[in-house]
């Protein structure tokens, strides 16, 4: 794996030709002489970032690795007085969330790291980090790995190469414990991911042919069916002498003029009175439908969704609201959490499981959305599962007297004063209006 290889993915773009430099890659004895044929006018795609050229996959790509990036991912330890999991600033928690949350490495940024490492997953198949410890142990840098050799025999690293603010660092033979890896959806049997772009074209062989066909059709002008007319023979010409209404030489004259009206932009016809086109096939009459798949396939690989594309022009607001909902909830959820099950096994482990955790907080989310935001924090408020001064702090707004009570959805009552007001109520039973005698001076009421 490499952050920018050569590996050779296998995604076609059109190419602007180039004034004295040949528009194919083929051979020059294996090119078509028609000038119309697809193949000089396409390359294949030889790097991910040549992929990302086509704007479908550029958007989609960046969609997803900018949203894992804006997400901070926490080390958290157990409240055991309280019963919830709290931010650990203490010690080498402080440390730990500073690597994932700032700075895991003197020469990139944490929203960089996991920007990149999604990149990585989507264009590459895997994305790697390595855990640089102290001599205690304890994690000291986290660095991006940019070629990485994986021994399944011996279950380690064979050799890693990572960039630092030295230059290059090649290790050889690390544990497994010793990095992280987060490989793509699909995957070969030794866990190895396999890149979104890879996938996509083996199984889409078919596709990719019917669309190779639809566009060698194009280029030649479309293929069309028609019936030849024939001028009547002249008088004192047998029409059997002249040629013309001779199956074979019909035939031979028929494939001539299609091998001339698909390869030259003038043709002169000899003997023809007319020519009536009555249909296109059906492959031709899908051309447009087949090549408009296209982004669809994107849609459906990255799983971002067309609207999210920028695809659907006339789309609604709320077209994009339940598209960014669906984005996050089938395509982010599953990644983050798979992020953090990976992440936890290789920074707590079982000795300290139950007790810490990672969690990649979500909430960065919906800043950009104020009115959803603030719904939120108030159906919090209203349940009793914030105080206002939580909701406040989630604003970064300052603290309010009074405001650390959780309250519940009855004008705001506080919940001591919810209870007190339900048995209150109940002390009077059903049938029960009778007002009791005065009491008397001196007795209690």
């Amino acid at each position: 794996m490499e952050l920018f290889g050569s590996n050779f993915s296998l995604f076609r773009k059109r190419e602007v030709p180039t004034i004295g430099v040949p528009s194919s890659t083929m051979p020059a004895d294996k090119q078509k002489d028609d000038s119309g044929s697809y193949q000089e006018r396409i390359v294949p795609a030889r790097s991910p970032e040549a992929a990302c050229s086509v704007s479908a996959v550029y958007r989609a790509t960046t969609l997803r690795a900018d949203v894992m990036s804006v997400m901070p991912v926490q080390y958290q330890r157990k409240d055991f007085e309280k019963g919830n999991f709290v931010t650990d600033m203490r010690g080498l928690g402080k440390r730990i969330n500073y690597l994932l949350q700032e700075e895991p490495n003197p020469i990139m940024t944490a929203s960089d790291m996991w920007k990149l490492i999604e990149i990585n997953r989507i264009m590459y198949g895997n994305g790697f980090v390595y855990i640089e410890r102290d001599e205690f142990g304890f994690p000291l840098h986290l660095w991006l790995v940019k070629e990485c050799g994986y021994n399944i025999n011996t279950a380690t690293y064979a050799s890693i190469v990572y960039l630092t603010d030295h230059g290059y660092v090649t290790l050889t033979d690390v544990p497994a414990s010793e990095v992280l890896h987060f490989p793509n959806t699909f995957r070969y049997p030794s866990g190895w991911g396999l890149p979104t772009l890879r996938y996509a074209y083996e199984t889409l062989t078919l596709n990719k042919t019917l669309k190779a066909q639809a566009l060698d059709t194009a280029a030649k002008g479309g293929r069309v069916k028609g019936f030849i007319s024939e001028q009547a023979p002249a008088a004192g010409y047998s029409p059997i002498s002249q040629g013309l209404f001779d199956p074979k030489e019909s035939n031979a004259y028929a494939k001539e003029i299609n091998n001339r009206v698909y390869t030259q932009d003038i043709v002169s016809l000899r003997g023809m009175d007319k020519f009536t086109p009555t249909s296109m096939t059906s492959q031709d009459m899908q051309m447009a439908e087949q090549l408009g798949l296209t982004y669809d396939d994107v849609a459906r690989f990255w799983g971002v969704p067309r609207p999210l594309l920028m695809l659907d022009t006339n789309s609604h607001y709320n077209d994009y609201q339940n598209a960014t909902m669906e984005f996050h909830t089938r395509t982010i959820l599953p990644q983050k959490t798979a992020n953090e099950k990976e992440i936890a096994r290789k920074l707590i482990g079982f000795k300290d499981y139950g007790t810490r955790r990672i969690h990649i907080c979500e909430d960065p989310l919906m800043v950009m959305d104020p009115e959803r935001r603030a719904k939120v924090a108030q159906l919090k408020m209203q349940s009793g599962l914030c105080t206002v001064n939580e909701a406040r702090r989630d604003f970064d707004m300052p603290s309010v007297e009074d405001g650390d009570v959780p309250m519940a959805s009855a004008n705001l009552l506080t919940l001591k004063a919810l209870i007190a007001k339900s048995d209150a109520s109940t002390q009077l039973k059903p049938g029960n209006y009778t007002v009791g005698e005065p009491s008397k001076e001196g007795e209690e009421t």
